[in-house]
């Protein structure tokens, strides 16, 4: 294949995170890149295994005079958010990512770049492949389905791993020079009711929302963009309270984790109401802009006449749904009291489709006070009930706490401010971490973060500085050395 990268440094990890680009990696669609992994590592003459989950742990002798030193893992997500623009064509299923270079950023055209957490497994497969280094022996831990609940994690079997210290490689930082301390845990709540439909009458309306900006919706919760279901349910209300609406079509969003960029819906009102719907719902589009202008400067809304569509909901369940989504809490809710900047607890609603037998949502709780998202989670079984949607919490991920007497943190901590000549800041994420899901299987790991600088993750725009990509590579070689001794 031809290497967009070719001539960059490190030209070996470089090359791999091409080709497992090249691979179709979506959250439970890992079977193909894991096979890859395994065997790139048998071709290596290390021990491999995979397994039901597809998760990947390869093993690696310890370099010639470091056999004594403790194992260390390194760990990092196969899986990617397939996210895409609207005009996109790409198939996540089958296509490979167009990567290209701008400006020392490494990018894909049209979608989701995949650096979230393709760079923790082109950077380990370089070390699984290189010889010229000093270190421990090592576990290399490829898990899956980690944008969605962190499920590799969880069904890995804790008897496959020696290993008490633990680099992971996908810590939310956006800096190089960040390191992460401790990570939020989370509950994912599902939300159905079925359908009652009858046949559309009266004037019907397409009302689009898009332009936001999204975002991974642990890192960027706290900033205020706007969800565009969210957005579009205050719409609606707008309308409902100048005449009576139907909803024929109301869905936006693909992933729990990722904020709503763009929403439609397709509605129905009484015959001669359309004039005065479209200018209600324009009214409060015009507010909702003003409102962005900060942290949404792209917003768009369309709202035009079409069609009647064939079907619509009754009134009973269109008014079910449309309050449903005005009332559901969305976003930041609790603030840290002692770590500035911090989100302590927030909620997504993530996602919203219609079939013909059902209405689903999906909806994120994110906390790092346990109590919190508890009681978050039952205002969402309460809601859900008066409207007539079932509640059911059908995930959850771990919580990791700051542990200040971590040694492979100082180890490394030192090393860093000895190789590039500044203080590592250490930080703590609203995100959920797979480190989360390792200190329950294993109380006494230690561990440490460390990633190279990536921006945009889960949006289009997200991309990974090449000269951070390299000089996290040069860490990690040295770190690993520094544990030979440590």
């Amino acid at each position: 294949m031809d290497y967009v990268t070719k001539g960059l440094q490190p030209e070996d990890a470089l090359r791999y995170f091409e080709e497992i680009s090249a691979i179709p990696r979506g959250s439970g669609n890992e079977i193909a890149v894991a096979r890859y992994i395994c065997e790139f590592a048998k071709g290596l003459g290390l021990e491999a295994t995979r397994d039901e989950a597809n998760n990947v742990i390869v093993k690696k002798p310890a370099s010639a005079g470091c056999e004594n030193a403790a194992p260390v893992m390194l760990q990092g997500h196969m899986d990617m958010v397939c996210v895409k623009l609207p005009d996109c064509e790409h198939d996540f299923e089958k296509d490979p990512l167009k990567l290209k270079v701008e400006d020392g950023w490494l990018k894909a055209q049209g979608t989701t770049l995949g650096a979230d957490n393709g760079s923790a497994c082109a950077q380990m497969m370089a070390l699984m492949a290189r010889d010229d280094y000093r270190h421990p022996p090592l576990e290399f831990v490829f898990t899956s389905m980690e944008e969605i609940g962190l499920l590799g994690a969880k069904a890995l079997d804790p008897g496959m791993i020696s290993a008490r210290r633990m680099l992971n490689m996908d810590s939310g930082a956006s800096e190089e020079y960040q390191t992460v301390v401790s990570c939020a845990g989370g509950l994912v709540y599902e939300f159905k009711k079925a359908p009652v439909w009858e046949v559309a009458a009266g004037d019907a309306l397409r009302l689009r929302i898009s332009g936001l900006q999204g975002g991974h919706s642990a890192i960027t919760i706290g900033e205020g963009r706007g969800n565009g279901l969210k957005l579009m349910a205050r719409i609606l209300h707008a309308v409902a309270d100048k005449t009576q609406l139907q909803i024929s079509l109301f869905e936006g969003g693909m992933k729990m984790n990722a904020i709503v960029s763009d929403a439609v819906a397709v509605i129905t009102v009484p015959s001669g109401k359309a004039g005065e719907a479209l200018a209600a719902a324009r009214e409060m589009a015009a507010a909702i802009q003003e409102e962005l202008r900060v942290s949404d400067p792209g917003f768009a809304f369309e709202a035009e006449e079409v069609e009647l569509p064939v079907k619509v909901l009754k009134a009973e369940d269109s008014a079910a749904l449309a309050n449903f989504l005005f009332l559901l809490p969305d976003g930041m809710r609790y603030m840290s009291r002692e770590i500035e900047g911090l989100v302590q607890c927030s909620s997504n609603i993530g996602i919203l489709k219609m079939s013909d037998e059902e209405i689903y949502l999906c909806d994120c709780i994110r906390t790092a006070e346990p109590s919190q998202g508890e009681q978050l989670g039952a205002e969402f079984v309460l809601l859900a009930s008066l409207f007539g949607f079932s509640a059911v919490q059908t995930g959850g991920f771990s919580g990791w706490k700051y542990d200040p007497n971590s040694k492979l943190r100082a180890t490394g901590m030192a090393l860093f401010e000895k190789m590039f000549g500044r203080k590592m800041e250490i930080q703590a994420t609203h995100g959920g971490l797979e480190c989360g899901e390792f200190i329950g299987k294993f109380p006494d790991m230690d561990i440490m973060t460390v990633a190279p600088t990536c921006v945009g993750a889960h949006t289009t725009e997200e991309a990974m500085n090449l000269a951070s990509f390299a000089k996290v590579m040069d860490y990690l070689v040295a770190l690993l050395g520094e544990l030979c001794e440590a």
